[in-house]
């Protein structure tokens, strides 16, 4: 039963909207527009409040969604993954904008995107060199 709860959960957390309603939300439409093109985010980032607990800013919400940024929202929650489907609302509750899934550059269109490789490893090996 656990292992069914597990599965069903990896399941609702890797959900992604058909593309082509994604691409249909426009500015302006409200929270509850989005929910019946689309249905239930992922994952609701809360607005932001003033001082006062006036609403300065609406909510993110996200679409497609994994553990990995189910927990990245929830830790930091300024930080949008690129791998999502992402809706941010104003303070009224409007669609204000929306983006899809950043691609990431595929091996062989560096070139071409003006993208160069680093001089320096990502990760510098933990071994000291061995030429003593």
């Amino acid at each position: 039963m656990l292992l069914v709860g597990c599965l069903l959960l990896a399941a609702v957390g890797c959900s992604i909207p058909a593309e082509s309603r994604f691409d249909a939300i426009r500015p302006g439409w409200t929270e509850a527009d989005v929910r019946r093109a689309i249905g239930e985010p992922t994952v609701i980032v809360p607005g932001e409040s003033d001082e006062d607990g006036v609403a300065i800013e609406g909510p993110r919400w996200q679409y497609g969604d994994t553990l990995s940024t189910m927990t990245t929202a929830a830790a930091f929650p300024r930080t949008v993954p690129d791998r999502v489907w992402v809706i941010w609302f104003d303070a009224e509750g409007f669609v204000r904008r929306i983006r899809g899934p950043v691609k990431a550059i595929r091996e062989g269109d560096e070139a071409e995107a003006g993208v160069t490789a680093p001089d320096t490893p990502l990760f510098p090996p933990v071994m000291p060199p061995r030429n003593r």
